[in-house]
């Protein structure tokens, strides 16, 4: 056990991983500190989709550990899922989907792409360029066993540049569909993905069973905290991971300046003592939303009143369609050799992510996601997503039964839209004052609301990819773009910002706090806008960044 550590780590997620395997590689000695316990790959059989992804027994239970949502008023407070927080060692990387863009030059500077836009004067050009993080997404996706195609990427490469393993099979529709998504000009290619296509690194191929996102990978091919980063520190010796342990505070000196950070109080039992344990550095990555808490939580100065502010979720939007007349793209029950599961969501679709509008102005709105509704959903989730047309959801009896019929018998396609999202102060983490958690301390309360350019964006794109599926003799089946109100879905980053400006940002571009010395973020809390794309593989870049230079 390390008694004196170099460093204390708050959460083994994807951030708290990769800065554990990048100290430890230079000598340092960590301590990490999770409050989840270690879940073994075996621990995810079976693949049951009523208890991992209905009764959703990977995350804090809504009942009597949620955070709260303000609502649009910000006054009528509700209870929500904290559905990408997962308690466990490795966090969210062991039932994440492993898509992994990178984030490229529009979303490091978006300013250029709003002129005239009501709000845009809280977007802000990042304090790193995107090539100076280009030899860190490449660090990333190396040692995080990445899979992929960059000869054929529309995101930006370096010339000769290629991944470590080789794409995922593709799935059967994507001849078809990258040529009716070409001709659209909305710029299909195979995305990255944190899955092993092969046996590689002591990790076997993807089997392609379908139980990806909200599930554990019962055979290790996907790639997340523990079977990468963790692995590799643990065995230096100098990484001393603990589970089961809850930090409920930082401790710093209090005073005029800049103080010093000296630790963190943690508990090991909800009903038991605070502990402490001491260091000066800390790292927090515990989820956007916990780590501005804990920050609140720890009474971090903030003469900016910054800490919290400028929250943003990622603009979502979801269309399914069907194709009368074309034959469905699965071959024969359950032939994964031929019919990959997995490899849908590779499909990417960047068409849009920057344009011209109408006035010859630049404008950008994100990416899609491809997916088949039929091969790569679980069975419950499909049922739930059922649809006839945007006004005939939740469809039952005969519909449902037609609807079932139809996607077994003909071609079908789905897509999920990641827009960049209007950042604004008011939209926020707070401490809720009323509501605690199971361990005595007040929970997470949000405040957001989606601006206009974010709704207005998610039903252009929307629009773009309707207008090219019925050019190609497609029907609508469902659409849904983005609301106003936001609970608490979608990728989540913001609320403790980095930038140069201390009275605008409350890290510095080291992602340290730039009122308590040796206190760094490494989720993603630390972006200064959402960006328009899968946010995991631009947090571990940034991690890899930050651990390399972090002074001895």
């Amino acid at each position: 056990m390390i008694e004196q550590p170099d460093a204390i780590i708050v959460g083994s997620g994807a951030g708290g991983s990769t800065a554990a395997r990048v100290l430890t590689s230079r000598g340092w000695n960590v301590v990490v500190l999770e409050k989840g316990q270690e879940v073994h790959a075996d621990e995810f059989l079976p693949l049951d989709e009523l208890h991992f992804r209905e009764h959703k027994n990977l995350i804090p239970k809504i009942v009597d550990d949620p955070m709260i949502y303000a609502g649009l008023d910000g006054a009528t407070p509700t209870p929500s899922e904290r559905w990408w927080e997962v308690n466990m060692v490795g966090g969210s990387t062991m039932i994440w989907d492993g898509n992994f863009p990178r984030y490229t030059s529009a979303d490091f500077d978006v300013t250029p792409y709003l002129t005239g836009l009501r709000n845009a004067e809280h977007m802000v050009a990042w304090p790193w360029t995107y090539e100076e993080f280009l030899p860190w997404f490449e660090r990333a996706e190396w040692e995080w066993d990445v899979s992929g195609d960059a000869a054929q990427s529309l995101e930006e490469m370096r010339p000769g540049y290629e991944y470590p393993i080789p794409a995922l099979k593709p799935h059967l529709s994507t001849p078809f569909l990258k040529d009716l998504f070409g001709n659209a000009g909305l710029g299909p290619y195979i995305g990255a993905r944190a899955i092993n296509s092969l046996t590689y690194d002591g990790r076997p191929g993807c089997p392609f069973c379908g139980y990806c996102q909200f599930f554990g990978c019962a055979v290790n091919s996907r790639a997340n905290g523990v079977n990468t980063m963790l692995r590799r520190a643990l065995a230096t010796g100098r990484c001393d991971l603990r589970p089961g342990h809850y930090v409920t505070r930082i401790e710093h000196d209090k005073g005029d300046g800049r103080s010093q950070v000296r630790g963190v109080w943690y508990k090991t039992k909800p009903e038991g003592p605070e502990q402490f344990l001491g260091a000066r550095r800390v790292i927090v990555s515990i989820q956007t939303i916990q780590s501005a808490r804990l920050f609140l939580l720890s009474e971090i100065p903030d003469p900016n009143q910054m800490i919290g502010r400028y929250l943003t979720y990622h603009t979502k939007g979801e269309a399914h369609f069907t194709f009368p007349g074309k034959r469905v793209w699965d071959p024969g029950p359950r032939d994964f050799s031929v019919q990959p599961v997995t490899a849908i969501g590779s499909l990417q679709l960047r068409g849009i992510y920057t344009y011209k509008d109408s006035a010859g102005d630049l404008r950008k709105a994100g990416k899609f996601s491809v997916y088949d509704p039929f091969t790569c959903t679980t069975p419950i989730r499909l049922l739930k997503a059922a649809s006839f047309g945007p006004k005939k959801k939740a469809i039952w009896g005969d519909d449902l039964v037609r609807y079932l019929q139809e996607i077994r018998s003909q071609a079908g396609v789905s897509v999920s839209f990641t827009g960049d999202a209007m950042s604004l102060y008011d939209n926020r983490v707070e401490l809720d004052p009323a509501v605690k958690d199971p361990w005595g301390v007040p929970v997470a309360k949000t405040f957001y609301r989606h601006d206009t350019w974010d709704c207005d964006m998610s039903r252009f794109a929307l629009q773009r990819i309707a207008d090219a599926v019925a050019a190609g003799g497609g029907e609508l089946r469902k659409s849904e773009p983005q609301d106003e109100a936001n609970p608490g879905y979608g990728h989540v980053h913001g609320a403790l910002r980095a930038g140069q400006d201390r009275g605008a940002s409350v890290l510095n571009p080291m992602c340290e706090s730039h009122e308590v010395a040796g206190l760094t973020v490494l989720d993603a809390a630390w972006m200064p806008s959402a960006g328009a794309s899968n946010p995991s593989l631009t947090l571990l870049a940034n991690a890899f960044r930050v651990c390399e230079l972090m002074p001895s």
